[in-house]
């Protein structure tokens, strides 16, 4: 089950034949059946050592230009349980930056990065979000700003230099005082407070109150985080650039999070049976439209949900434990979804990215219509023939190889077009792919036979994802 996986924090047991393995960039070795070999060509890089609760032993790859080379003290690694087809898609664990460079698609863009990331400097259980947490319960109010650069010294008058160590009790104590706090870049120590800030008037603000109003305009003359604490209704807003975000009480954002959980459970579970069936339809040759539509659906909404289930994780931090448990493999497998975007967009476009940005501003409304998402993809809004039958180009059946790194799945795909092509190609040709040695395209060979010959029809699942 999903959710036993999810608690856990550890990659899925039951159908995997091997235990992936993480590498800090470059080629990745997942569902590792033996030694790599040693004369394919990988990039520059470095391994890490890895222990693993699955793993007797160590396994460690040094990785130069020359090759790969292997010390390890176990041959093999496996994880119990049966093989099967699906495991080749649930058990891969792939590097974001990797899958995204090949893809060229973002799966959240530069705002909402930077949001995160500043939310997540104010989680419960953090030192700035204690003191904090002081302002709010003495009802002070306060002003903070984030940030010590020159630029910002320059745009501050009056009030004290204080130059001490932070702690969340002297933050509490100065915010007392009507001025805004001044904290270091890194957050270690209180520069000044007490100040005034100096504002450009040309700068426009949606807010009323002149805390809010200061820390909003601050924010966007800036560039840097500044925190508002209300004095009369005891929130917390947080402003970065032209982003505000106003933190939630805790029985509302607990509540929410259970939702986003029982909804994500739902979601994943339908979302890795449409995968299964379409693994089955590529490998006997007959993908329609439908089946393509119904996994980027599932998919996108299991990407929306994690993401909103994130934001819950951040908010409550300390106070939601459980929720920190969320495994790294359920994005990989989000991602590693996301490549039947690049396997079926149609020609007429000039990349995948296109089609992905279309489905990703997308609503809720227009994500369940199909005739929307077959237009994103470049066919008719209608769907055309819905018998017609496509041809995959491969990025995604492909990535489900053990040890073939997407730069390398790249090179195959602009060789042979098609998977019927890759599948049906001799190693021989295979090896006239760049990066492909002798080694590793009888690795591909057997894999991909593997895969057709152990496919089996998968049960479908008639439940609803809100069951």
């Amino acid at each position: 089950m999903f959710h036993n996986s999810l608690m856990s924090g550890r990659p899925r047991r039951g159908e995997g034949q091997a235990l992936a393995l993480r590498w800090e960039e470059g080629v990745l070795g997942d569902v590792a059946r033996g030694p790599v070999p040693r004369e394919c060509p990988v990039d520059r890089g470095v391994a890490r050592d890895r222990p693993s609760p699955y793993v007797k032993g160590r396994r460690f790859f040094h990785r130069s230009a020359g090759g790969c080379h292997e010390e390890s003290k176990t041959n093999q690694i496996w994880v119990h349980g049966k093989f099967a087809l699906t495991s080749f898609f649930r058990c891969g664990i792939l590097y974001k930056r990797e899958v995204n460079a090949v893809q060229n698609i973002p799966t959240e863009n530069q705002r909402e990065r930077e949001l995160v990331a500043a939310l997540e400097l104010l989680s419960p259980g953090t030192s700035l979000r204690e003191g904090i947490d002081y302002i709010i319960q003495g009802k002070t109010g306060g002003l903070i700003v984030v940030g010590d650069t020159p630029a910002i010294l320059n745009l501050v008058e009056g009030g004290f230099r204080i130059n001490s160590r932070y702690t969340p009790m002297r933050l509490y104590e100065l915010a007392k005082m009507d001025g805004a706090i001044i904290l270091s870049e890194d957050m270690k120590r209180i520069v000044r407070a007490n100040v005034t800030l100096r504002l450009n008037p040309s700068i426009d603000s949606g807010e009323t109150g002149l805390r809010h109003r200061a820390a909003d305009k601050f924010a966007k003359q800036t560039g840097h985080i500044v925190l508002a604490v209300s004095q009369s209704r005891n929130t917390l807003s947080l402003y970065l650039r032209n982003q505000r975000y106003i933190f939630r009480e805790r029985p509302s954002l607990i509540s929410g999070a259970n939702q986003a959980m029982l909804a994500l459970t739902q979601y994943v579970k339908a979302m890795q049976n449409a995968m299964a069936i379409l693994n089955w339809v590529e490998l006997r040759g007959d993908t329609t439209l439908a089946d393509v539509v119904t996994a980027i659906q599932l998919c996108e909404r299991v990407r929306r949900t994690e993401y909103e289930l994130n934001r819950y994780r951040i908010e409550l931090g300390t106070h939601a434990q459980s929720l920190q448990l969320i495994p790294s493999e359920l994005t990989a497998e989000i991602e590693r979804g996301l490549l039947v975007i690049k396997d079926y967009y149609h020609e007429s476009l000039p990349d995948a990215y296109q089609a992905y940005e279309k489905i990703l501003r997308l609503d809720a409304n227009s994500l369940a219509s199909r005739g929307t998402i077959s237009t994103a993809l470049g066919y008719p809004p209608d769907g055309g023939n819905a018998a017609e039958v496509l041809e995959p180009r491969g990025y995604r059946v492909m990535s489900l190889i053990p040890r073939t790194p997407l730069s390398v799945i790249e090179n195959i795909v602009q060789r042979f077009k098609r998977l019927e092509a890759i599948a049906n190609a001799t190693v021989a040709e295979l090896e006239t792919v760049e990066g492909v040695c002798t080694a590793r395209a009888t690795a591909i060979k057997e894999a991909l036979v593997e895969m057709k010959t152990a496919a089996v029809q998968p049960e479908i699942v008639a439940l609803s994802v809100f069951e």
